[in-house]
């Protein structure tokens, strides 16, 4: 079989024979991710696009959204940075005037072919990333405080915000389905919503405003005939039944202890494909060589099954977390090595 087989059948419970390995910062695996890129419009004559990396945004650099980005970590190629003004910062003054940007705007899907005929030669699963899907995109534009005082005091003006964020995210997938002509095989975003104990919110607020609105982008992506990658990090236990009611085929996670292993593996196992990396606070920094080995195979043993179920997923912002390349590379050789399924 391969990669596109692989990952398909342990999203599908197909029988793959292994888990799914995703680690293309070494090369490896059965997985190529996409990333949406900027509108040309938007960016610098020097910069060109290539869908294989995340749009990052240099320091002091205001995008389309109208947010200006702050990164205190320099020359690092994965470094992000953070939104470090919001452009919705009162709605009175602000909102009236604000526009979304628009999903069709030229230039999104700039590299695609290219990027499509190297996967296709290597037999690749494509995963296309459109990034900070509601609640992201919310506290980027309103700055995180206001964000949450808003579900208890603006929520008319708040979820009217949401619903021209999820319409973007539609016009998105749309174009994912007509440019990419069926080569695109999952639409992949992202909304953190755990701290380290529970969710950010009360589970209701999320099921009254969020929920909803998840479920119909997730049926424009299956209608599409691409499934469905949401990644939530932070200890997300409330809402992973949730997360399955309403289609979620894959959740991406990066702390596995927080949720804890042996517990959403007997809750969960076999119901949803887990695409999970060691954990990114409580092993991989460690340097444990014996820990990161273990946590390998319990993620194997709790949250896969012999019929699918696991993909494993590298954490690259190595630097970030304070964890070094060398037990990156082992973490990966674990999952090769233990990964198979019986």
């Amino acid at each position: 079989m391969n990669g596109y087989e692989i990952i398909k059948k342990n999203v599908t419970f197909d029988n793959p024979g292994r888990i799914g390995i995703k680690y293309p910062t070494l090369g490896k695996g059965d997985m190529l991710r996409l990333f949406i890129q900027k509108p040309r419009s938007r960016r610098r004559p020097d910069e060109e696009a290539d869908m294989r990396k995340k749009a990052r945004f240099n320091p002091n650099e205001i995008d389309e959204w109208g947010c200006m980005w702050g990164n205190k970590i320099e020359n690092d190629d994965f470094a992000l940075g953070q939104p470090i003004t919001h452009p919705i910062e009162d709605w009175e003054t602000d909102y009236e005037s604000y526009k979304v940007p628009d999903p069709y705007d030229a230039g999104r899907f700039d590299g695609l072919e290219e990027a499509l005929a190297c996967s296709e030669a290597q037999g690749q699963w494509v995963q296309l990333n459109s990034q900070y899907c509601i609640f992201e995109r919310l506290h980027f534009l309103r700055g995180f405080e206001n964000t949450l005082v808003d579900f208890y005091t603006d929520r008319e003006n708040l979820e009217d915000l949401c619903d021209k964020l999820l319409d973007y995210q539609i016009g998105i997938a749309k174009q994912a389905q007509e440019i990419g002509k069926g080569r695109i095989h999952c639409f992949e975003t992202s909304d953190d919503w755990g701290t380290q104990n529970a969710l950010m919110v009360e589970p209701q607020l999320w099921r009254d405003i969020f929920k909803p609105r998840y479920k119909k982008l997730i049926e424009v992506v299956h209608d599409a005939g691409m499934f469905f990658t949401l990644h939530s990090c932070g200890k997300i236990n409330e809402i992973i039944e949730d997360l399955i009611e309403i289609g979620v085929d894959i959740v991406n996670i990066h702390q596995p202890r927080t949720l804890g292993i042996k517990e959403i593996g007997e809750k969960f196992a076999g119901r949803i494909c887990f695409d999970v990396s060691v954990d990114i606070q409580d092993t991989l920094p460690t340097g444990n060589k014996e820990l990161i080995e273990q946590e390998v195979k319990d993620l194997i043993e709790y949250w896969a099954t012999p019929r699918g179920g696991l993909i494993a997923a590298e954490y690259r912002f190595l630097n970030s977390i304070g964890a070094t390349h060398e037990d990156f590379v082992f973490s990966y050789e674990c999952f090769e090595k233990y990964g198979k399924l019986s």
